[in-house]
């Protein structure tokens, strides 16, 4: 349970799709439900599959531009609604060029949405974290600007 809420049991579904089996997916995200009762997975469209057939590092520059778009042009709800988004992003080492991927978690929480909004958000992120027994990098994100950087930073080998 995060901050009296309760966490939906489909929470640990997608992410183990995730993490672990399928590895289906690039993006996942999760958002308080409208009702504030439970954190739910969000609707499909948020949901970015891996697309197997070009190369890894294409399909997540591809997979962060949807990610992005969907977070500024997406409908009212996108724009004003906290969500926490697991990105598996696969880049190659500065230093010797070899492939890797790391997974991070980012806590979007735009200026946009209500004080209670923000709040629940807030008070649930921890819940969450423990619940799917998560250990990617966290970062707060509040605006894309803040998004593109931690991309840069990624890309450059200089996120931890």
């Amino acid at each position: 349970m995060a901050s009296g809420i309760a966490i939906d049991d489909e929470c640990k579904v997608l992410y183990d799709k995730f993490q672990t089996g399928e590895k289906a997916f690039r993006c996942i995200t999760f958002r308080v439900s409208p009702d504030m009762k439970r954190v739910i997975p969000d609707d499909e469209q948020w949901q970015v599959k891996k697309d197997a057939g070009i190369c890894q590092r294409e399909d997540t520059k591809n997979a962060m531009k949807v990610l992005c778009d969907q977070l500024v042009n997406g409908d009212d709800k996108s724009n004003a609604q906290p969500r926490w988004v697991l990105f598996n992003f696969e880049f190659e080492t500065a230093v010797d060029k070899r492939p890797t991927d790391k997974s991070i978690f980012i806590k979007w929480c735009p200026e946009t949405s209500t004080i209670k909004n923000r709040m629940v958000f807030t008070t649930s992120t921890k819940g969450l974290i423990d619940y799917l027994n998560m250990s990617a990098t966290n970062v707060q994100a509040d605006s894309i600007d803040e998004i593109k950087e931690v991309l840069g930073k990624l890309e450059s080998g200089n996120l931890k």
